[in-house]
């Protein structure tokens, strides 16, 4: 009904007033910006009606508005908003201009004799369709201007429908985010069911006891497919033989890289600088045999008769945990924190800095996002079966089932 007044106004030699555009900017779902480009010459604020009758007032704001044209048989539109003057006006209303990516914003078309106080206002507004759009891009920032670049709801780049998309190498889930000790459904996110702590029970092969789902094991996996098992002093410890000679599958080996420039690998200080005391000092790297042989050549990740893994040693606050230049060196720890007991991996060489998410610390456990990934976890194969403190073998179970559609391309068709 609203619309057709207007309709009628324009086809008219002359609407009778002048075209508003009013425009809603949703900062939070309780702060609304309301601006108009100025339609006296004092800049004086404005005031419109929502459908129920509530008067918002619009301040007037240096803006320039284009592209809102419609055209059914090509692309959606995609207008721009400009502010002049921004660092004093607009900035101050707003604050930091990255935070508005994404924010939706409103336009309202009407004639300024439908404003709150002219002869045309009424309840509901006389007004054109609302047009809703979301803040894609910064198009460009000046000393003169900052402009926004509008795109509609259903137009952002990257969004797709329907949202989950079915990619055959990378798993679309959040890790962990269903995992099975979350005990409120409602806090669950996706469908990775794998425990916070990386707890697992084996059940694909149930004619053998501690396969059967009666053992619980931890598998501890990096980011890089990397087993990360206990260190020296911790329940579990595995031996590393630092005869490589020859090597014998699922076995762990252990050789050294001195540190300085020759190897390029140089430890770090907790500024971040190079710490040159250390050069002519080695550190460890630790290997697990995936074939028996006894001619491995030199044990490197380009060797492949081995495979890396990780080392971890629980946090203590008296220990200088350490990075390097290649963070195939980085200290692994474990603390238990809040009932929870996570793995970490330093960012930066630090003491008594407990592991936490910040600058120093970062989650060590972490996914892949790829089928390795997952056979390493759900397909963990312990090497002693039955020991719940058993690390595992390099070949994982291929029988087991992943217990949710990760990857839904990935189905092989003979």
């Amino acid at each position: 009904m609203t619309e057709k007044l207007l309709n009628k106004d324009f086809q008219k030699q002359a609407p009778g007033s002048a075209i508003l555009q009013l425009f809603e900017l949703e900062l939070s779902s309780s702060s609304t910006v309301y601006f108009h480009a100025g339609v006296e010459e004092d800049l004086s604020t404005v005031q419109f009606r929502q459908e129920d009758g509530t008067i918002n007032t619009y301040v007037a704001l240096p803006v320039k508005a284009s592209g809102f044209g419609l055209d059914p048989s090509g692309p959606v539109t995609r207008p721009t908003i400009a502010f002049a003057n921004a660092l004093s006006v607009f900035g101050n209303a707003v604050g930091e201009y990255d935070d508005l990516l994404g924010t939706k914003i409103t336009r309202r078309t009407t004639l300024q004799k439908y404003l709150v106080g002219e002869s045309g206002d009424a309840t509901p507004p006389v007004e054109f369709v609302k047009q809703v759009f979301l803040i894609d891009r910064i198009k460009q920032t000046t000393k003169e201007i900052i402009e926004f670049e509008l795109a509609a709801p259903f137009d952002l780049q990257g969004v797709t429908l329907p949202a989950r998309q079915v990619v055959a190498n990378a798993c679309p889930w959040i890790y962990q985010g269903a995992a099975v000790d979350i005990s409120n459904e409602y806090e669950k996110n996706g469908g990775c069911t794998w425990h916070t702590e990386s707890k697992y029970k084996p059940s694909f092969k149930p004619q053998t006891s501690g396969l059967d789902g009666t053992v619980e094991y931890i598998a501890l996996v990096n980011i890089d497919d990397e087993y990360i098992v206990p260190n020296t002093g911790e329940t579990g410890t595995v031996t590393f033989s630092t005869s490589v000679g020859s090597i014998t599958k699922n076995s762990y080996y252990k050789t050294t890289t001195t540190l300085g420039t020759s190897s390029g690998v140089r430890r770090l200080q907790k500024s971040g600088a190079i710490d040159t005391s250390a050069d002519s000092s080695t550190v460890n790297n630790y290997w697990q045999a995936r074939s028996t042989t006894s001619s491995p050549g030199t044990l490197s990740d380009s060797n492949s008769n081995v495979k890396r893994v990780r080392v971890w040693s629980t946090w203590d606050s008296s220990t200088t945990f350490f990075a390097y230049t290649s963070d195939n060196f980085n200290d692994y720890v474990k603390h238990t924190s809040g009932g929870v007991t996570r793995l970490w991996k330093a960012k930066k060489t630090s003491l008594n800095q407990t592991p936490d998410f910040g600058i120093y610390w970062e989650l060590a456990d972490m996914c892949s996002k790829t089928l390795t990934g997952c056979k390493m976890r759900y397909g963990f194969n312990p090497q002693s079966v039955g020991t719940s403190t058993s690390t595992g073998k390099c070949d994982t179970d291929t029988k087991v089932v992943l217990p949710f559609g990760g990857f839904p391309g990935a189905r092989s068709f003979n």
